[in-house]
């Protein structure tokens, strides 16, 4: 719990700072894949959609997540307070985030082992985002982005279970309008 306050701690100390948001005005919209690993184990490839509302500092997320026993979906919501650009030549950014999750789930494992979740937490996501301004292209609407975002939750089941969440890869592709 210590860990959990440490960090939003120094999250709000650094969003305090110069660090302001450096991605485009308007509108963005994007598809996502990749993969979720849970903090007990196992995993599962994820994809899903990515919206950017323009006036609203928070990134969306929603997700689906499907496979032979699991049925899964999710909506995160990101807030960048770090979103500098890394190299200027080539328009590369990175960000540092903090936001939150929530989730439902379905499984079925074939034999009466089953039921259906419920969970929420925060998470803290951390990447890279290359938005293709080389010099006037023509493709400057186009972003291109990769990320993990550590998150910690309580997944309510069966039981209560704390912690939950794991540690989402994502790579994605957004048009700006």
């Amino acid at each position: 719990m210590k860990k959990i306050i440490i960090v939003f701690a120094l999250a709000a100390i650094l969003a305090t700072g110069t660090a302001f948001a450096d991605h485009p005005d308007g509108w963005g919209v994007g598809i996502v894949g990749g993969y979720y690993g849970g903090w007990e184990g196992g995993g599962y490839p994820h994809f899903g959609l990515s919206l950017k509302v323009p006036d609203l500092p928070i990134f969306w997320g929603i997700n689906l997540n499907i496979s032979s026993y699991y049925f899964g979906l999710g909506v995160t919501g990101d807030y960048y307070f770090i979103d500098k650009i890394l190299a200027p030549d080539i328009n590369l950014h990175w960000f540092l985030g903090v936001g939150g999750w929530v989730n439902l789930g379905i499984w079925n494992t074939g034999n009466k082992d089953g039921g259906v979740a419920f969970g929420l937490g925060a998470r803290v996501p951390i990447g890279l985002s290359w938005q293709l301004d080389l010099g006037g292209s023509p493709l400057t609407f186009l972003e291109i982005f990769l990320d993990v975002a550590p998150s910690l939750g309580v997944y309510i089941a069966p039981g209560f279970h704390f912690p939950a969440g794991g540690w989402p890869i994502e790579f994605g592709l957004r048009l700006w309008f």
